[in-house]
């Protein structure tokens, strides 16, 4: 089913570690969302989130992980205890205000995922000579708040997806949004829309995936000679506790 979406670990990937001891106890103190039975505390100098919306509810984290709530409880999700959220500073007029930014961080610096709210960026065009494969390697529905999907092309998903361009590129996230026409497609949108209060919102590696030419890739490109190769990547150990927390993902629900 083209349920659009599915990719390889992209620009902030789980194999990028920064030094450890000292950038994590860095995001330890500056964290500003706070973590429910966890350590990191609302900055007095965070900019605050008038929900519309009920607040997402409290919830409890299953043994080894705690759960991240912002300061708003527009959303929360499930963490290692060992992994810290920061706040993020969002590119000026790409997101709306108050909207919400933050990287999710292994205990070596590694950005395992960045969740951004209020987004703004419009969907470029697509003509049919840019057109190129993609392929799903894989895609599991979202229980985002226990209510029915919004009316959007698909219901909310977890996925990861390769598109084609000198190499496989890849990218995790979520999506409302099917890929495009007979698996050809110029990008893959990772977002979700969801409520007033948090506009349309991305919780993975990238907010959209398209290939690179190789002047523009870098030592955080993340691609792949063959889709064997993708598909033994995702399947590691390190990929799945990434993935559980993407999936662990709660927003508040439309009053």
């Amino acid at each position: 089913m083209d349920d659009g979406s599915a990719a390889p670990l992209s620009g902030r990937r789980v194999l990028r570690a920064v030094a450890g001891g000292v950038l994590t106890a860095l995001l330890l103190t500056s964290c500003t969302g706070s973590l429910e039975g966890g350590t990191a505390a609302p900055s007095p100098d965070a900019p605050s989130v008038t929900a519309t919306a009920p607040p997402a509810p409290l919830r409890e984290a299953r043994e080894g992980w705690k759960v991240f709530t912002d300061p708003g409880r527009l959303v929360s999700f499930e963490l290692p205890e060992a992994w810290v959220v920061q706040p993020l500073e969002p590119a000026p007029g790409a997101y709306a205000p108050d909207s919400l930014h933050y990287a999710v961080r292994t205990p070596e610096g590694t950005t395992a995922a960045e969740l951004h709210s209020g987004i703004l960026t419009p969907e470029p065009p697509c003509p049919d000579a840019d057109r190129t494969s993609y392929y799903v390697i894989g895609s599991e529905p979202l229980a985002l708040t226990g209510e029915p999907p919004a009316d959007t092309g698909i219901e909310p998903r977890f996925v990861v997806r390769l598109i084609t361009g000198f190499r496989f590129f890849g990218a995790y996230g979520i999506t409302d949004q099917v890929g495009g026409a007979d698996g050809l497609a110029c990008s893959l949108s990772n977002t979700v829309q969801g409520s007033g209060a948090l506009g349309r919102f991305s919780f993975g590696d990238l907010e959209a995936l398209a290939p690179k030419a190789p002047a523009n890739t870098g030592p955080q490109t993340v691609s792949f000679g063959t889709l064997g190769e993708a598909e033994a990547y995702y399947a590691t150990p390190e990929f799945a506790t990434i993935r559980e927390m993407i999936r662990s993902v709660q927003v508040a629900a439309e009053p």
